[in-house]
């Protein structure tokens, strides 16, 4: 066995990596989009107000022409002081549509706010710190293996691996992570297996790659 997720962890951890960076991509696609192929046109300002706070924010609510948009949907954007102040005076705001898509605008001088880039790299960024934390202490929350070895503990190459020779008899490969007079402890990666030395020896050191053939108890 390796260390490492299964298949259906991999698509469970590519799923939520794909919902938390999602909305960012999709609004950066749309930027682009209206930035690329977008109409200037002007709008009715129907509402202007003032959110009041350390930092004021500033919002106008308008509408389209009806060539624009059909439904005569009520937009809302944030906006600099200066287009706020402007669009309350002239009742219009230039605006930046997509055709056939009215949801898709930028306002001129709509004001730009990095919040959600900070919230999708704090949100990535503990997504990260949990896969890390699943890979390094994967195997500690599973039970530990117990055998009992048929022949002496052997150096061999890195690597790990519980394979199945006869029945019960497996070879066991792995890191030694503890080492005692009767028993010798092997890490598998996703797990550990305490080897019950019964009478043969052993002289593979701490952190050092081994193997044995044992026949599983537990």
């Amino acid at each position: 066995m390796k260390r490492g997720f299964s298949t259906k962890a991999w698509l469970l951890i590519a799923l939520v990596a794909v919902m938390i960076n999602l909305p960012l991509v999709h609004s950066s696609i749309t930027s682009w989009r209206v930035d690329r192929s977008g109409v200037d046109v002007t709008a009715t300002v129907v509402d202007a107000e003032t959110v009041a706070g350390e930092s004021p924010q500033y919002f106008v609510k308008f509408h389209f022409s009806k060539d624009v948009d059909p439904d005569q949907t009520l937009w809302s954007a944030d906006v600099e002081k200066a287009t706020y102040d402007d669009a309350s005076a002239s009742k219009q705001v230039a605006v930046r549509v997509l055709p056939g898509n009215p949801a898709a605008f930028e306002v001129d001088g709509q004001a730009h706010s990095s919040l959600g880039l900070v919230v999708t790299i704090v949100a990535d960024l503990a997504l990260l710190g949990m896969v890390l934390l699943a890979w390094r202490f994967r195997g500690r929350l599973r039970p530990q293996l117990r055998g009992i070895a048929v022949d002496d503990v052997e150096r061999c190459a890195p690597g790990s691996a519980l394979e199945r020779l006869d029945g019960d008899l497996y070879l066991v490969r792995g890191e030694v992570s503890h080492v005692a007079d009767h028993q010798v402890v092997i890490d598998l990666g996703d797990r550990s297996i305490a080897i019950e030395l019964d009478g043969h020896s052993n002289d593979v050191g701490y952190q050092q790659p081994a193997q044995v053939r044992a026949r599983l108890v537990g």
